[in-house]
């Protein structure tokens, strides 16, 4: 994946930039070239002779809250996690970079490089434009500006205060997070969020993935509303995900077990991102003393395939061969057909994963994240005349709620 990084040519002693401009829209000679969505191999700008690139440990001198909730996101471990070095060594691909760690593209042998999606580049970053192809984008940091959302800071010695209006935009985020290479939809969110309810009422990704509180911006300055949270959510997000509804009903004598899943979100698919990540729904029946009647395993997500059909990891594949991704605000349904001559119990079972089971293998990965995310247990007894008379029954489990561990 191919992202335009390009460093802004600022003299030493311009003033910080208070920009309000659309997204995407050139603010000067030096986007002309670089603010498009990218088709081919497009050039990097070389680097200034003075970087003003911190560390996210400078920062978290004065931002201290902002620090500590990045360092536990997936941001913080975008170029170090064990999936994304296996991923890359694999994919033979040092491109990915550009997204995973694009202060390396401007300065690959400073120690923040390996920050992964540190503070700078999020603070630093301008003009983004999301494509299908991969987004452009710029990082200004060749000035000591650091832009965000709020208009209402004065400079101070340390760097200078840049108000953005990208910074309250989904398009900041679209510019890494929407790759479909060859036609191949590998990276999809913005363009999800883009189609959801939310997206169409243009509520961006900052509102779920960046809510605000009250909170002290910087050590030694009054605490503020509206505040973001700098962990991006996302495991968070996903424990609230989904709602369990299972119905048990009577069918000739064995049992329907119908299993539904309904996405309370309306501004992703679920799963999201990664494409080899799983909702997993696991149904186990068993008798009154504990034999095992029924096992079976259904998983949702978007599955790509190379050539002859076979199931890979997304920079081997050429065509999708399912997506039964659960949509934002909307259901799935799977009935499930049981022999069940006599009482017993039904457990579901809802798991996310983080890599499919088939490319884990592939990729010979061992520690896949595992988070069990919802459960139902719904007993039945045994038919009478052929008739359980207490059926249907309908067990609904919905996610904790917030705060919840």
């Amino acid at each position: 994946m191919l992202v335009v990084v390009a460093l802004a040519g600022c003299k030493p002693d311009q003033a910080p930039v208070r920009d309000d401009t659309a997204v995407g829209s050139s603010s000067g000679d030096a986007m002309v070239a670089d603010a498009r969505p990218i088709g081919a191999v497009a050039t990097i700008d070389a680097a200034p002779a003075k970087l003003f690139v911190n560390g996210a440990g400078r920062c978290g001198e004065c931002h201290e809250k902002m620090f500590d909730e990045w360092e536990r996101s997936g941001h913080a471990n975008a170029a170090s996690s064990a999936l994304y070095k296996t991923a890359q060594a694999a994919a033979n691909d040092p491109t990915c970079d550009r997204c995973h760690a694009p202060i390396a593209i401007a300065a690959p042998h400073d120690v923040v490089a390996q920050e992964g999606v540190t503070c700078d580049v999020c603070h630093t970053l301008r003009e983004p434009v999301p494509s299908v192809a991969g987004g452009a984008f710029r990082l200004a940091i060749d000035d000591m500006v650091k832009y965000g959302p709020r208009c209402d800071l004065p400079d101070h010695y340390f760097h200078r205060m840049g108000c953005s209006k990208e910074h309250r935009q989904a398009e900041l985020c679209g510019s890494c997070h929407w790759w479909e290479p060859a036609g191949i939809p590998v990276f999809t969110e913005y363009r999800d969020w883009r189609d959801s309810p939310a997206g169409k009422a243009n509520r961006p990704c900052q509102s779920c993935h960046m809510p605000g509180d009250r909170a002290v911006v910087a050590t030694g300055s009054p605490a503020r509303k509206g505040v973001p949270h700098h962990g991006f959510m996302g495991r968070e997000l996903r424990r609230h995900a989904l709602e369990l509804r299972v119905t048990l009903s009577d069918r000739e004598g064995g049992l329907e077990v119908a299993i539904e899943l309904h996405n309370l979100g309306d501004g992703h698919t679920v799963p999201t991102g990664l494409p080899e990540r799983r909702i997993e729904v696991v149904v186990h029946v068993t008798d009154a003393a504990g034999g095992v009647l029924h096992d079976e395993r259904a998983e949702y997500g978007r599955v790509l395939a190379d050539a002859t059909g076979n199931e890979v990891a997304f920079w081997r594949a050429t065509q999708v061969l399912r997506d039964s991704r659960i949509p934002a605000s909307g259901s799935v349904r799977w009935p499930v057909a049981v022999t069940a001559p006599a009482a017993g119990r039904v457990r579901v079972e809802v798991v996310y994963r983080g890599v499919a089971r088939a490319i884990a293998q592939q990729l010979a990965l061992r520690d896949v994240e595992t988070v069990p995310l919802l459960s139902a247990d719904v007993a039945f007894e045994a038919p009478r005349r052929g008739v359980r008379a207490t059926l249907p029954r309908t067990r609904i489990v919905k996610p904790p709620g917030p705060g919840a561990r």
